[in-house]
Parts: C-alpha cells; sequence; structure tokens
C-alpha cells in the first residue's frame, strides 16, 4: 500500500466503523454510509482480529498463555459467516457492489459486538457470577447479532421486512451451527488465575510463625500415625503432595487419591498428604522441601526399603527449569528441584518408587530421576504444558485421565498410562490445544517388583516412552 494512500484508508476506515456502530446500536443510516474496498474489508479483519486478542486478555485470568490454535478457531468463525452472507446476497440476486457493502457492514458492526459480549464474559460480572441472569444476557447477545442481521438485510439489500426476516433467521441459524461443527479453542488460557479476595485475606491473617513452629507436631502425627512393614509381604506407602495453595484442584486431587489408593491398593494406614491449602492447615503439613524430604526419611525407616514399594505422587504448576511449585501466599516456600527430589529419596533409601509428577514441562523430572528401580509418570513432555488447573476446574487433564479414567480400567500402573495419554490426545486434539505428550520411564527392575504388588499386568519389559510429537 503506498504511503500516501494509508490516511484515505485511515479516513475511510473511520467512516466504516461509525456507520457499523450505528447498524449496531438502532441508529438511522443508509447503505450509502459505507465505504467499500477491499482494502477495507481487509482493515476490518485485522481490526477485529487484535480486538478480539485484546478484550479477550483483559476477560480472562492472570498469567494467562496465548494459543495460536484461537486464531484459527476465530478465522474460520468469521470467514463461514462471510459466506453465509454471501450466500443470502446471491439468492436475492444483489450485486456485486451491495454484496461487498454487505460483507463490510457486517464486519463494521463487530467491534462494538465484541467489547460488549467479552465485558459480559469478564469473570467478575454478572454473565459467570449468576448462571441464571447469564443465559439470560447470552439470550440478548443472541438476539442482538440477529437484530444486526436484520438490519443488514433491510438497509444494505434493501429487501422488505418479511423477506429480511426470512434470510435474517436463516442466516442466524447457520451462524450459530458454526458452534456445533467447528472445533472450538480459546485465544487465551489461564495457567495460574488468582483466587477471590476471601481467600487472600485469610492468608494475609495467617501467622507465618506460628504456621511453621506448628509445622512439627503435624508431621509428626502424620508420620506416628503410619503402619509397619509387614515381613514377607510387599506393601505400598503411598504420600501425595498439593504443591500450589491458591487453587483447590490440587486439594482435590491428592484426597481423591489417596481415598482411591487406600480402597483399592490397600495403602490404608500407609498414605500420607502434604498440601498447601488454607483450609487444611490443621489436617495436613504443608508441602515443602524439607517436610517431604523429612517425610520420606522417616517412611524409610519404616518401611523395608529392599522389599516395599513408594508411590509418590505430585501435583502444581510447573516451569521450564524444570520446578514443581510450592506456593502458598505470602508464606515463604521455594519450589522443588528434580535433583532436590532425588536428593531426598536417596537419603531415604527407598529402592523401588513409582513417582508421578503432574505439573506443566513435568517430564523435565524423567532424567534426574530414573533408576532401574524407578516408574516415572509425568503429566507432560520437559517443553510442554499439561491443562485443567485453575480455581473452577474440579480435576486436572491428567489427574482426571489417570486416576478417575485409567486405573479404574486397568490397576496396572504402567498399563495405566496407555489409556490416559490417549484419553488426552483425544481431548486436546478435540479442544485444539498443543499436546501436552505425557511421559513416563519404567526401570528394568521395576516391572517385576510391582507383579509382586499386583500394581502390574505380566507383560514384557518397557523402558522409557516418550510418545510422539
Amino acid at each position: 500500500m503506498e504511503a500516501k494512500s494509508l490516511p484515505r484508508q485511515l479516513i475511510a476506515l473511520t467512516i466504516n466503523l461509525r456507520a457499523g456502530l450505528r447498524l449496531a446500536s438502532h441508529q438511522q443510516l443508509t447503505r450509502d454510509s459505507f465505504v467499500y474496498s477491499i482494502e477495507q474489508i481487509l482493515w476490518l479483519f485485522a481490526l477485529i482480529f487484535c480486538l478480539e486478542i485484546s478484550v479477550s486478555y483483559l476477560a480472562v485470568d492472570k498469567p494467562a498463555t496465548f494459543s495460536s490454535y484461537g486464531l484459527n478457531h476465530l478465522a474460520a468463525i468469521y470467514l463461514f459467516d462471510l459466506l453465509i452472507l454471501l450466500a443470502m446476497s446471491r439468492l436475492v440476486h444483489a450485486n456485486a457492489s451491495d454484496t461487498g457493502k454487505l460483507l463490510l457492514a457486517y464486519l463494521a458492526s463487530m467491534p462494538l459486538f465484541i467489547i460488549v459480549f467479552q465485558t459480559l464474559s469478564m469473570p467478575t460480572h454478572l454473565y459467570y457470577n449468576h448462571p441464571q441472569s447469564g443465559g439470560l444476557l447470552l439470550l440478548l447477545l443472541l438476539a442482538w447479532h440477529l437484530y444486526i442481521l436484520l438490519r443488514l438485510m433491510r438497509i444494505v439489500l434493501s429487501l422488505s421486512l418479511g423477506k429480511s426476516i426470512h434470510l435474517a433467521i436463516t442466516a442466524f441459524l447457520l451462524s450459530l451451527s458454526s458452534s456445533l461443527f467447528l472445533p472450538y479453542s480459546q485465544l487465551w488460557y489461564s495457567d495460574e488465575p488468582p483466587q477471590s479476595d476471601n481467600l487472600y485475606d485469610k492468608l494475609y491473617k495467617l501467622s507465618i510463625e506460628d504456621l511453621f513452629y506448628d509445622q512439627y507436631p503435624i508431621v509428626d502425627k502424620a508420620l506416628n500415625s503410619l503402619a509397619s512393614q509387614r515381613p514377607g509381604i510387599t506393601d505400598l506407602y503411598l504420600v501425595t503432595v498439593a504443591g500450589y495453595g491458591l487453587e483447590n484442584v490440587f486439594l482435590n486431587e491428592v484426597e481423591y487419591v489417596r481415598d482411591l489408593f487406600d480402597r483399592r491398593f490397600h495403602t490404608s494406614g500407609r498414605s500420607m498428604s502434604l498440601v498447601n491449602n488454607i483450609d487444611t492447615l490443621s489436617r495436613y503439613p504443608l508441602a515443602n522441601r524439607h517436610n517431604l524430604s523429612d517425610s520420606l526419611s522417616v517412611i524409610g525407616e519404616i518401611m523395608d526399603t529392599e522389599e516395599d514399594v513408594l508411590f509418590l505422587f505430585m501435583t502444581s504448576h510447573g516451569s521450564k527449569d524444570p520446578k514443581f511449585s510450592v506456593s502458598f501466599g505470602p508464606v515463604p516456600l521455594e519450589d522443588i528441584t528434580p535433583l532436590q527430589l532425588r536428593q531426598a529419596l536417596d537419603k531415604s533409601g527407598i529402592l523401588w518408587r513409582v513417582i508421578i509428577v503432574s505439573s506443566c514441562y513435568s517430564g523435565g523430572f524423567i532424567e534426574p530421576l530414573r533408576t532401574p528401580h524407578t516408574l516415572i509418570i509425568t503429566a507432560a513432555d520437559a517443553d510442554r504444558q499439561s491443562f485443567g488447573c485453575g480455581v473452577k476446574s474440579e480435576f486436572t487433564d491428567f489427574g482426571t485421565a489417570y486416576f478417575k479414567h485409567a486405573l479404574q480400567q486397568q490397576p496396572d500402573f504402567i498399563e495405566a498410562f496407555e489409556i490416559a495419554a490417549q484419553w488426552i490426545e483425544e481431548k486436546e486434539r478435540r479442544e485444539q490445544r498443543k499436546r501436552s505428550l505425557p511421559q513416563r520411564f519404567v526401570g528394568d527392575e521395576i516391572r517385576d517388583k510391582l507383579i509382586q504388588l499386583g500394581g502390574v499386568s505380566n507383560n514384557d519389559s518397557l523402558t522409557y516412552r516418550p510418545i510422539d510429537r
């Protein structure tokens, strides 16, 4: 585009946006109010994409991660709508000029619609806090979209009221149907959204000094309740860790897993949890590196380290470093590195280990933790995110896939991974997300030990199995 034509394009864009605002807000205008050109359609497309990206970012909890798949979804939606309008114009034998203005006028009316829709979609708004009122608002937004289409038919194509209503309803229903067959993907995903002000009020009223002094009796109580190992029997000891204290999803997972294992894998009396959560301070020890290391050391003294098996499940956020997130608002806690976890395990003397790390980038834990006597499963590859966390989530995707889905079908810890990985792959494909690629490593010796435990089937030996990208 020549530099001297840019001011003219911007002036024309301003004129079209004003006309689009009048179209969407029931103000008088004519089809001559729009300045049609191919360049203007491209300008409006660019503006709409920038607006969608910016406003949807404001509507999502922070920090947020951008998904390029959302652009594909957005482009498909708008192109489909334009194709519908093009088909409507052909049905009434509109000329090329009116058809072009129809497409341009529709795009020009969208900025106001986008701003209103995304504003009502913000988590703090009535749309989310009150579902019944939110449903009514959604119906009003749909009715507004239908009204815009009706005005397009009446003003731009100069059709009678009856024909305009018929075509507008047809276009509206076709547009609405796109949500059924076009795979949906958000532009932004919230990874660590904040909790309510009430939670922060509780956190900042904590006495951090008292909290840390209280850890000694709470940890002792949890460890003293553990049953001793039984000679000649391969016992399973379970430790679950919920590292991120500002989202209940991690507490939900460790409590579910502990209950599941106590019932199905006979860990009752041999299981304990470390949790960061404002509601469990008197029930569970804090999830931090020192409590985890001390607990593993004591468990190593209670169990027969040559005979029994430790199942360690850790769930939280993660980072590319890699690190396992240990966070609890104003309470100063340090994230756990793979090397620190390996040192704690080696110090405990526990030989047989099943370790599941459910977090983003958790594949980075595999190499530092691998031994011939270890099964390691991670929710994602070393350079991939996992999904499903957040204040509105009940369970992470990996937690759902492995513990709620796979282990219900297959009690074999190793083979259950196959079921879980397939479930996650299909879910991420439907949602058009970048694959998380869960990983596993199976040490040369661990399979036979898990067969004694009853936690695997007697299949051929498996080793480190990265999933194809």
